[in-house]
């Protein structure tokens, strides 16, 4: 039979066929048709898989087929990557006002990650009740020339939900964002009677506490399908070349084709027309600093690695 992988918790993977949910396990050591990466983590929620049910009613998954794409974020401090989700139609990052403050950086790593796969990105910002003056403006600015979908939104007040609902509305969306951000208030805000687990910032440390302990699919009625993942600190990025990381920052890509030096990184090498822009305000700072931080954290990654 076929079925789709939803949720993911240890060695036991629930496989759902014809509305039917089955604990499974793996059948020995899998491989994926055109994947030759190394994961952590052979099978994914958003998997489609062949399977079998025992007698007993325990499921084995035989083979999964190949994916259109996969989003994955670093394994710990070794260089493989762990596999969040697959066979995604977009990522929604979600970040807040207030706090936890919303940190861009942190979408970038999404972005990066989203752009390489071929992933829509929409970013989510809940809590616009919350806004400070120039904050909108600054996220306007920071993002400029990259396309970059954004939604405002507020889960308390409800501000905005009639526009993000569109744009999830028979989607395979993964929501990912810090704890505390407001995912599960959000969508179920959204999705009455969805009963997402909500949990509040931390007054000590003003970082939220984690809710979601397994990544798992949900799925609505409207062909809609919401993957919901625990809340995520840091995002850590491999299998990336330190000389094509500016082809996946969108603002830089056009500019970088007229800059001295091919391949160009952005940092120190002359005549730079990336920098170029930066200094003119074209690009945003921050941007470049952002994108600088990755570039770094690559390389030491890679040199780590010998």
């Amino acid at each position: 039979m076929k079925g789709t992988i939803i949720k993911v918790f240890g060695r036991y993977y629930t496989v759902e066929v014809d509305n039917r949910e089955v604990i499974s396990v793996l059948r020995g050591k899998l491989k994926v048709p055109g994947d030759t990466r190394i994961f952590s983590n052979p099978v994914a929620v958003g998997d489609t898989v062949d399977f079998h049910i025992k007698d007993d009613g325990l499921g084995v998954i035989e083979s999964v087929d190949k994916r259109s794409n996969i989003f994955t974020r670093k394994d710990g401090v070794r260089s493989r990557e762990d596999i969040i989700a697959c066979n995604l139609d977009q990522v929604v990052a979600v970040q807040s006002f207030g706090a936890p403050e919303f940190n861009l950086r942190f979408v970038d790593r999404i972005l990066v990650r989203g752009v390489k796969e071929n992933i829509h990105v929409l970013l989510c910002v809940n809590k616009v009740d919350l806004v400070m003056k120039g904050e909108k403006s600054y996220i306007k600015s920071y993002y400029n020339g990259t396309g970059v979908e954004i939604k405002y939104v507020s889960a308390h007040s409800g501000e905005g939900m009639d526009t993000l609902r569109k744009s999830i509305a028979g989607k395979r969306s993964l929501l990912v964002g810090y704890s505390g951000v407001g995912k599960s208030s959000i969508f179920n805000r959204i999705y009455p009677g969805l009963d997402l687990k909500i949990n509040d910032v931390s007054e000590s440390t003003g970082k939220g506490r984690h809710t979601t302990t397994n990544v798992r699919m949900i799925k609505l009625g409207d062909n809609t399908e919401l993957i919901d993942t625990p809340g995520v600190r840091e995002f850590g990025l491999v299998d990336i070349d330190p000389n094509e990381l500016g082809n996946y920052f969108e603002d830089f890509r056009e500019a970088a084709q007229n800059c001295r030096f091919r391949p160009c990184q952005h940092d120190h090498e002359p005549d730079c027309e990336v920098k170029r822009l930066v200094g003119e305000g074209i690009i945003h700072p921050d941007r470049h600093i952002s994108y600088l931080n990755i570039l770094y954290s690559i390389q030491e990654n890679i040199r780590n690695q010998y």
